[in-house]
């Protein structure tokens, strides 16, 4: 029969699904609420960091133009009316107050750089070099050429000096004076004579040291150069060191107007001068001194050479955009302008106004300075939040000031922000990193999965509930269906043992039977069908005791062997009339096993009452009792109709009966089985079915041979 279960079905179904339409929806707005929060979490801090940055970008501002502010305010008041020494020591001033100013540069009416600060080592190509025509003049002379061919075609060193001597004695022009004591000086050292040459020298270095000759050289620094060689070639090399040493500083401080060519020139041959002779005097040990001083010297050109380098590039790549960007409108703003430009890896930062319409005042900005020095205290006042991170980086990706966050390993910063400064002055970027920068959105995704988590498990809850109810449901009405089949069954079961005995015992008492033989098989049928009724009242007395836990064994000692046979040769006699045989097996001698007999005995009975009442068309039922090591086993088979592999797993449960088996007429209770089953383990035993459908069943119990006797 059928169960049918659809209301209950239907209802569970509709239960389930209004709670789990519920639950999307209310994890639907949830969801949505976070992501909402999630939202405006992610914008505060976008927020927050650019007001980070803001501040960052103000205060560098600030600083600039609070210099612009001072230096503006100092040359409007004057007019720029300083003259040149007044102007270098106000720049000088301004420079030491405001230690962010690397250079000041002016650009007057008259096109010519002019650097306060620093007076550049040579002469740029735009400015060429000034050569007095007094110098030119003197060497046209024939008198001079007459000298010069004395002295280098016939090599009469004396005449050649005097005929030097009367010119001097003819002129009163100062450069052509100093032109002629080179001369003589000249002639004096190839003449060997180096006292006197030395001399000549020395007076052309007091009297005209700033006077050049034809080709633009000064002739201090000729004299200067040829006094240390001459000291050098007689062994005077102290002399000839500190010599050069005056020269090599001489050219450090701008004291000649040169050519970039002439400059680099001489300071290379004075250099190579000075290594030997320092390398020389150390040798001698007569020289810390002038080691030290040598040192000075080498930190001093390095610095020099450095700062040429930057004014150079000011005089030759920057002031140019700035002539293109000047416009009338610029001319009389009183406004700065910035400029940025890298030049060989160097950020230039220059600020610069408009004097008048032809005159530019500039500053070069120390970038260093601003990077290493005052920005660090700005960024160590920065209101940061947690596991915020903030650097500055320029063009090329380098770190210019901020925090080092390399060697953080995990979780890695990762960049949130970036930003630059406003008209790319300074050409940086203000970047902040932050640990964990997916934690709103990590959150939101934990929020949102614990949300449909809940979700899921209600869900699941409810239709494993709803499985469980229907479940329940269809289980107690198929027990209440087993129980209805059960009382039919039962009451079957008793009316056929009753009816016959009721039947067979009025023949007897009414004197209808004639025979004694006859009389004797009435009896004997009696007792059988009383014994089966017995057993069958047994059977349910001990399923009811076992159902209520109140099931006792009593064990005790038992001839296995005696014992199986008295049980076969018993159900033989009950079964006989239907013309059963039992095919026993009985191994001799079998140990003594500690059983309960009257319930084992109950057991077994079972178990050959269903071999005859599945035989079907056979008559033959197998019995083998036999002892293994420490086991006692009991094994019944039959040829019937077998058992189905699903039904095997299922044959030990209370009421069960195989559908095969209830479509026939075999009458059961559904209750032998499941006593056999509880009595088997009580003895801490097994029990076995192998069974085929068409081909019968063998059934073995396997029961150890000692229990403790109770």
């Amino acid at each position: 029969m059928k169960i049918r279960l659809n209301w209950q079905k239907r209802a569970i179904i509709i239960f389930s699904a209004t709670i789990f339409l519920l639950s999307v929806i209310l994890t639907i707005f949830a969801i949505r609420e976070v992501e909402r929060e999630k939202l405006v979490r992610e914008r505060e801090i976008e927020e927050e960091q650019q007001r980070v940055a803001e501040l960052i970008i103000s205060q560098v501002k600030s600083i600039l133009s609070q210099a612009e502010g001072r230096i503006d305010r100092l040359f409007r008041s004057s007019q720029m009316q300083f003259p040149e020494n007044e102007m270098t020591e106000v720049c000088r001033r301004l420079a030491e107050d405001d230690e962010i100013i690397a250079e000041i540069f002016i650009v007057n009416e008259k096109g010519q750089m002019i650097f306060p600060l620093f007076k550049p080592l040579f002469l740029f190509p735009e400015q060429g070099q000034y050569i007095k025509e007094s110098s030119i003049k003197i060497e046209d002379n024939i008198l001079f050429k007459r000298a010069e061919s004395v002295e280098f075609k016939t090599k009469n060193y004396p005449l050649a000096i005097k005929s030097y001597q009367e010119l001097m004695d003819k002129t009163s022009d100062s450069i052509q004076r100093a032109v002629l004591m080179n001369c003589i000086g000249r002639c004096y050292l190839k003449s060997g004579n180096h006292l006197e040459s030395i001399k000549a020298y020395q007076k052309n270095l007091k009297e005209s040291p700033n006077e050049a000759c034809s080709d633009g050289i000064p002739l201090g620094l000729i004299a200067l150069y040829q006094i240390g060689s001459i000291y050098w070639n007689i062994n005077r090399k102290i002399e000839a060191t500190e010599t050069f040493f005056e020269l090599f500083n001489g050219l450090l401080k701008s004291q000649w107007p040169l050519s970039k060519k002439q400059f680099l020139f001489y300071l290379n041959k004075v250099k190579d001068r000075l290594k030997t002779s320092v390398a020389e005097i150390k040798e001698i040990g007569d020289g810390e001194g002038l080691m030290k001083k040598w040192e000075e010297l080498e930190s001093f050109e390095e610095e020099q050479l450095s700062r040429m380098d930057r004014v150079e590039n000011l005089t030759q790549k920057v002031i140019p955009l700035i002539e293109t960007r000047r416009s009338v409108k610029s001319a009389v703003s009183r406004n700065f302008y910035h400029l940025s430009e890298t030049i060989v890896n160097e950020i230039y930062l220059v600020s610069y106004t408009p004097l008048d319409e032809n005159s530019v005042f500039g500053i070069k900005i120390d970038s260093e300075i601003l990077a290493k020095k005052l920005l660090p205290p700005i960024l160590e006042k920065l209101p940061l939040g947690k596991n915020w991170y903030v650097q500055i980086k320029d063009g090329f990706g380098n770190t210019v000031a901020g925090e080092d966050i390399t060697y953080l390993k995990d979780p890695i910063p990762q960049l949130t922000f970036s930003r630059g400064f406003e008209e790319d002055f300074p050409p940086w970027n203000v970047n902040i990193f932050k640990s964990n920068p997916g934690s709103a959105a990590r959150q939101f995704n934990l929020r949102r999965n614990i949300y449909l988590l809940s979700v899921a498990v209600v869900v699941l809850a409810l239709l494993f509930g709803g499985f469980l109810a229907i479940r329940s449901t269809a289980k107690e009405l198929e027990l209440a269906k087993l129980k209805s089949d059960f009382v039919s069954t039962i009451s079957h079961e008793f009316r056929t043992p009753l009816t016959s005995i009721r039947y067979l015992a009025e023949l007897l008492q009414r004197g209808r039977v004639k025979g004694e033989g006859k009389k004797q098989k009435y009896y004997e049928t009696i007792t059988a069908e009383s014994e089966r009724l017995s057993r069958l009242i047994e059977n349910i007395l001990d399923f009811s005791k076992i159902e209520a836990g109140m099931k006792e064994y009593k064990f005790e000692e038992v001839d296995l062997a005696e014992w199986a046979g008295d049980i076969a040769n018993r159900f033989q006699e009950q079964v006989a009339p239907q013309e059963f045989v039992i095919n026993s097996e009985i191994s001799e001698p079998m140990t003594k096993a500690t059983v309960d007999r009257e319930a084992l005995s109950r057991a077994l009975f079972n178990l050959l009452d269903n071999a005859a009442k599945y035989s079907g068309a056979s008559r033959n039922i197998y019995f083998r009792a036999w002892a293994e090591r420490e086991n006692v086993f009991l094994e019944v088979r039959d040829e019937g109709i077998g058992i189905s592999k699903e039904d095997q797993k299922k044959v030990f449960e209370k009421f069960y009966r195989s559908h095969n088996v209830s479509d026939s007429n075999i009458k059961g209770s559904g209750l032998g089985l499941t006593v056999v089953d509880h009595i088997v383990k009580a003895h801490k035993g097994e029990i076995h079915i192998e069974s085929e459908v068409g081909k019968g069943t063998k059934v073995t119990i396997k029961i150890p041979a000692k229990q403790e006797a109770s």
